[in-house]
């Protein structure tokens, strides 16, 4: 991947893709951005999961997917992988929170304690947060970030805004 772009000519997007490992802070910036720039948020976790960590049928969530991204505006955060690809190609703007797997793991542990016994606003009601080794150690090492990589292949690199830190992040957000 490139150094982060600047976005100095990118005004009024409608279209904003968030990726990044879990822990990265896709949905936080989404809901941030969503309020910023009046534009819907679509949480995929909120579409992939029903009830307590059941993941929808894939054909089911694949056309569900397709559907939601022919809206004319939206934001859009969660999980990606090459079959989701659609969403960072027809994106005006990918935001791709590139963060240390360190400060991601520690994310993860501090969402689990704060959402234990209460949903996050981007899941379904009954998935309450959970946590074990295997996901810790996941997000850690950045085991995600080649299906990042591999959503973000042939995809033109002057609309992919690249953060490595928040600090970073922040600088970036203030331009759109």
């Amino acid at each position: 991947m490139q150094k982060p772009t600047q976005i100095s000519a990118i005004t009024n997007p409608s279209k904003i893709a968030i990726v990044g490992i879990s822990g990265s802070g896709k949905s936080l910036l989404a809901r941030h951005l969503g309020e910023k720039l009046n534009l819907p948020v679509i949480h995929m976790d909120k579409i992939f999961w029903k009830g307590a960590w059941e993941a929808v049928p894939e054909k089911e969530y694949l056309d569900q997917h397709a559907k939601l991204l022919e809206q004319e505006q939206w934001i859009t955060e969660g999980y990606i992988d090459a079959k989701m690809a659609d969403r960072v190609r027809m994106a005006d703007i990918i935001i791709y929170l590139d963060y240390s797997g360190l400060l991601c793991a520690w994310r993860v542990f501090l969402r689990w304690f704060k959402h234990r016994r209460v949903s996050r606003p981007e899941l379904p009601l009954e998935a309450l947060e959970k946590l074990d080794l295997k996901f810790l150690w996941l997000v850690f090492s950045r085991g995600e970030r080649k299906d990042v990589e591999a959503a973000l292949q042939g995809v033109d690199q002057s609309r992919i805004l690249r953060a490595t830190s928040p600090q970073q992040m922040d600088k970036l957000i203030q331009k759109i």
